[in-house]
């Protein structure tokens, strides 16, 4: 990590006040301290699933006593919890490296969340075997993004047992953990360190949408290809989104849905 090499010298002006005095002429204060490479660099974009986990109740539990004690703790709690989760419910039995999909190729810390991308890399696929039909390689594919789908909201909902597990760890803990996700084009930045896309955008809206804790844009994502056992956890609605369109489609948890207050399931359509 990229550090500001400049020493300060507090100073009190007669006439303007506080004045702070620098130790050089500030040349080392550029887009360099960023530590993502050139921006500049071409980017070609890659097609991914992209994901925001958000531990709702956060900014609360930072304001208890004496801070410092606990949420250093509770993040690396929670982190090693939330990685392990996901690569054993990626795997299709215990111990077993085979998996319903690749684990993300990046991660990037939120404050009180983490930002995933998946790959979804239709070439890959379609070279499992070179007859594969187009309408085969749609249906590979929707199974694949399905099968993700499915693991997080179970991640989402084993949360709850990851607070039973800590009861007597942490004081009023967050309380959910969130989760939206959408499929789109992601845009590296400068060395692949960092990507941006509106896919991403909309994964930031969906994980806080009214109340809901899971929320999945319907582009680009199928539900018919959900395992039949997963098929009525979700409802299809349309809604508008601030910042994204008044027509989007998403899949929303169907528990959820019904425990929210009439006034809110007016909005959905």
């Amino acid at each position: 990590m990229n550090k500001l090499k400049i020493n300060y010298k507090y100073l009190v002006d007669p006439e303007k006040g506080i004045l702070i005095e620098a130790d050089n002429d500030l040349k080392f204060f550029t887009s360099e301290l960023l530590n993502i490479g050139n921006l500049k660099t071409p980017s070609k974009p890659v097609e991914v699933l992209a994901v925001i986990m958000d531990l709702e109740g956060f900014t609360t539990f930072t304001r208890q006593v004496d801070p410092k004690l606990a949420i250093p703790s509770f993040i690396s709690d929670f982190f090693d919890w939330l990685f392990y989760k996901i690569k054993e419910e990626m795997r299709t039995s215990k111990h077993s490296n085979i998996l319903w999909a690749e684990l993300p190729f990046f991660s990037k810390f939120l404050g009180d969340g983490v930002l995933f991308l998946w790959k979804i890399d239709t070439d890959r696929i379609a070279s499992i075997d070179n007859t594969i039909s187009s309408d085969k390689l749609y249906e590979l594919t929707q199974e694949l993004i399905c099968n993700i789908v499915a693991t997080l909201y179970e991640i989402c909902k084993a949360y709850r047992v990851f607070l039973r597990e800590r009861e007597f760890n942490y004081v009023d803990p967050p309380t959910r953990l969130r989760c939206g996700i959408a499929r789109g084009d992601a845009f590296p930045i400068g060395i692949n360190k960092d990507f941006v896309g509106p896919c991403i955008n909309i994964a930031a809206r969906l994980q806080k949408f009214n109340d809901l804790s899971f929320g999945v844009s319907a582009r680009g994502i199928d539900n018919k290809y959900f395992d039949k056992s997963y098929r009525g956890y979700f409802l299809k609605k349309k809604v508008s989104i601030r910042g994204i369109g008044e027509n989007e489609i998403i899949y929303i948890r169907a528990d959820e849905f019904a425990n929210l207050p009439d006034e809110i399931k007016k909005i959905f359509n």
